[in-house]
């Protein structure tokens, strides 16, 4: 009697596994060495016992298909044409769980298929990747080839409806695009549920062809085994720790086209496109193509190659396979025929004059690689990959889903005025299409500005476009950071830097292009970038600026007295009946000008409101929920290290703060005003928690609680431990020329939890007071700005380098 596999032996199969894989990983199927694995395990579960009639116990899933990688989970199916014996069941299950297998296990009687349910799909689908394991034969052919092929071919077509529904739906979830930089290596798409998707369709159609080629799968597969092994748990994300790994074991190295592990992922990314491609074929035989063009042409004219694109375009229409197979074969031999040439602009651009439908036809051609050919600057970032834990896609497919951004603009929506009112919109999408084309070889980081702006010079002067277009394009991509520059960074209700912002765009159009530019551009970084809070701040300056530009500055002036009346009545209306007009004046003396033209009327009410508790009480703490953010106000008389206890407790909640304010009137009474986002909705989910929020900051500011003690409980936390991955190093840049009173202190640095109260206690300790603070993060790296003043003036160069010397040392890792 053989002897029975136990958790030791099992442990020492994965380990050798493992180090045999790590030897060798492209080489290795691992996937099939653990199915036939479980294979043995389980036949000697039943030895020489006779199995029940009328039963077959089948692997379904990934272990139906062979291909059971190191965590994933074992699924079975228990068939019964007869009755349903338990005893057979716990024969399996039973030594399986005392093995500590995942076993994913479902039972079924022949009558459960005899009526079609789309609930069911997911088990359906698994029961189409069956494989025979052990049982009555005869039972099993009948079940795989009458029962459940016969069920499915009685309700094919809504099988198959119900199949592209579950494929729509999980491509909806990774936003319709293949190209993430942390990409899902099961169910992304373009990932191996594609394939096992592609698989379940031809199955259903009865087909058995179509299959992918032997070596097709080899990266997806060799990944997922890695990220099995080195993780210890069922985790399919192809995260940036493990791309650095992954890259050295397959033997990737840096090139002038980049790292190593962007190298790995710019292969990956072909292959997955491979794979999404195939999927797409069998939805098309699924739903059929009633949208689809066909070109016949062998394109020996490499110019008709853009025709059938247009042509298709127009109709709103695709390609139908075989003219796309057509043209990516003549694509390969066309050379630099194409290569920035004045025809070929030229037809590219008259389909973006009609934008509806161009990210699809802009998508296909760069697909067969026709895009590339026209543009050879935009092929050099096909794939190319920026890891900066911020954006999300390659840098092709997210100047893409910049121009789908102003593609699908709501009419509704407030840029679409802007959008219609401009002289050549199809140079917007030709800027959003070359604005990133400097990312395409290795580059200093925030520096692919310049090279994009060259870049794009030399194209347009090829394609040639009239010099005054052109220039709308170079002057859109070499400052196509600004906008959201200064809506993150700078205090943009100071009027200086209004009129200098105003100054470098020159003209209404090109304030006009730049706005949308951004906000396409800002939009395709990842789902969360525009928030509502940063939508409005962009428009406020498109506003603010238009108006410098159009209406002149004489016009905007708010110092007037008239005005300055008419807003004082404007903001006595708002509070109860008798309040003299005499007590708003005094109120306002002496309060920054940009605190009265931004600032709402009923919230300086409110503000007024609230100052008049200060006659019976040292301090006033007021929040306010102005949307989706967050406004917490505190006025007090005096507010040495105010700031950095506010941030600190704020800190504490869990809260991201977004901008910050302080300023004073000629009275003496002190504001300070922080803006924040409530991430996990904490006030919203429980509302006592804003009384908590309350309570534990008087105690703070009375010196009831020690903020260092409350906060070291979490920075010791394993929740906060700051995440592996790319490090950010300090820098500390001060600027004295931007604002007329304040230095500018702009600080870049790792991310961590409580960093803003770290610096505000720096800042503080040095006398400084914090008049604004603009704090931005971008994935793992914080870029916060300060506007500081110390006694009333700008830091002179000592005082800068002792702030400088400090902030660096607080900032400084954890070793």
């Amino acid at each position: 009697m053989s002897t029975m596999t136990t958790r030791a032996d099992l442990k020492r199969f994965l380990d050798e596994l493992k180090i045999q894989f790590l030897e060798n990983p492209a080489t290795v199927p691992v996937e099939s060495i653990i199915s036939d694995k479980i294979d043995h395990v389980l036949q000697e579960f039943w030895a020489d016992r006779e199995p029940p009639r009328s039963y077959g116990l089948f692997a379904i899933g990934g272990y139906g298909r062979g291909a059971v990688h190191p965590q994933s989970d074992i699924d079975l199916l228990f068939f019964f044409k007869d009755g349903i014996d338990e005893e057979a069941i716990k024969r399996i299950l039973h030594p399986l769980w005392d093995l500590q297998f995942k076993v994913g296990h479902q039972i079924r009687h022949a009558d459960d298929f005899k009526e079609f349910d789309e609930t069911h799909m997911e088990s359906y689908t698994a029961f189409l990747d069956c494989r025979f394991l052990m049982g009555d034969p005869a039972v099993a052919q009948e079940f795989e080839y009458e029962i459940l092929r016969g069920m499915i071919r009685s309700n094919r077509d809504r099988f198959l409806r119900a199949l592209v529904e579950m494929k729509s739906h999980r491509y909806k979830e990774f936003g319709e695009t293949i190209f993430q930089l942390e990409p899902d290596l099961k169910d992304a798409p373009g990932g191996l549920r594609d394939v096992h998707w592609s698989g379940w369709v031809r199955k259903a159609l009865e087909f058995t062809s179509g299959c992918l080629p032997d070596g097709a799968l080899g990266l997806h597969l060799c990944i997922r085994n890695f990220l099995h092994f080195h993780s210890g748990r069922n985790f399919n994300v192809l995260s940036f720790e493990f791309q650095e790994q992954i890259a050295q074991k397959l033997g990737y190295k840096d090139s002038e086209r980049g790292e190593a592990a962007e190298n790995l992922m710019r292969d990956y990314f072909l292959k997955a496109g491979e794979v999404a491609r195939q999927a797409s074929l069998w939805e098309e035989a699924v739903i059929g193509s009633p949208s689809r063009v066909s070109i016949p042409s062998d394109f020996s004219d490499p110019f008709d190659m853009i025709k059938a694109f247009a042509e298709a375009h127009r109709k709103k229409a695709r390609l139908d396979s075989a003219t796309l197979a057509a043209i990516r074969q003549r694509v390969v031999s066309s050379d630099g025929l194409l290569a920035n040439h004045p025809k070929a602009g030229c037809l590219i651009l008259e389909m973006m004059k009609d934008r509806k439908g161009i990210y699809d036809t802009l998508l296909a051609m760069h697909d067969v690689g026709l895009l590339g050919k026209v543009f050879p600057d935009f092929e050099e970032i096909r794939c190319r990959v920026i890891r900066d834990f911020f954006h999300k896609y390659t840098v092709d497919e997210h100047s893409l889903i910049a121009i789908r951004n102003i593609e699908q603009l709501p009419v509704s929506h407030h840029f679409s005025a802007i959008l219609n009112e401009l002289e050549y919109p199809e140079l917007l999408l030709l800027s959003l299409l070359f604005h990133d084309i400097g990312k395409s070889h290795r580059h200093d980081e925030g520096n692919h500005v310049h090279p994009s702006t060259e870049g794009v010079r030399v194209i347009l002067d090829r394609l040639e476009i009239p010099p005054e277009q052109a220039e709308k394009v170079v002057f859109v991509v070499q400052n196509h950071l600004e906008m959201s520059k200064i809506i993150l960074r700078r205090d943009f209700s100071d009027e200086h830097v209004i009129q200098q912002f105003a100054d470098m765009v020159a003209t209404p159009d090109n304030l006009r292009m730049l706005c949308l530019l951004t906000y396409a551009d800002m939009k395709a970084v990842n789902n969360e970038v525009v928030t509502p809070w940063k939508e409005d701040l962009l428009w406020q300056l498109y506003v603010e600026t238009y108006n410098r530009l159009t209406l002149g500055l004489a016009d905007d002036q708010y110092t007037q007295q008239q005005e300055l009346e008419s807003d004082i009545q404007a903001i006595t209306n708002l509070l109860p009946k008798g309040t003299p007009s005499q007590q708003i004046r005094d109120f306002l003396d002496g309060f920054p000008r940009q605190y009265l033209r931004t600032t709402a009327k009923k919230q300086i009410a409110d503000h007024f409101l609230l100052s008049r508790k200060l006659a019976d009480r040292p301090m006033v703490m007021h929040i306010a929920k102005n949307g989706a953010v967050y406004d917490l106000l505190v006025m007090t008389a005096d507010r040495p290290g105010l700031f950095s206890k506010m941030t600190g407790v704020l800190s504490f909640f869990g809260m991201n703060i977004i901008r910050a304010q302080a300023f004073s009137n000629r009275h003496g009474t002190i504001f300070d005003l922080i803006s924040f986002e409530d991430p996990d909705s904490s006030f919203q989910k429980n509302p006592s928690e804003v009384d908590h929020f309350a309570q534990i900051f008087n105690d703070v500011i009375g010196g009831r609680v020690q903020l260092d003690a409350l906060l070291d409980r979490k920075f010791k936390s394993v929740v906060f431990k700051p995440k592996k991955g790319l490090s950010v190093p300090t820098t500390i840049h001060f600027d004295n020329d931007f604002s007329k009173r304040c230095t500018i202190m702009e600080i870049v640095t790792q991310d961590a939890f409580g960093l803003l109260y770290r610096m505000a206690s720096v800042i503080s300790g040095h006398g400084c007071n914090i008049e604004v603070a603009l704090i931005t993060t971008e994935g793992h790296r914080a870029i916060d700005v300060f506007y500081i003043t110390r006694e009333g003036k700008k830091l002179s160069q000592d005082e800068e380098s002792q702030v400088e010397a400090d902030l660096n040392r607080a900032l400084a890792p954890v070793v």
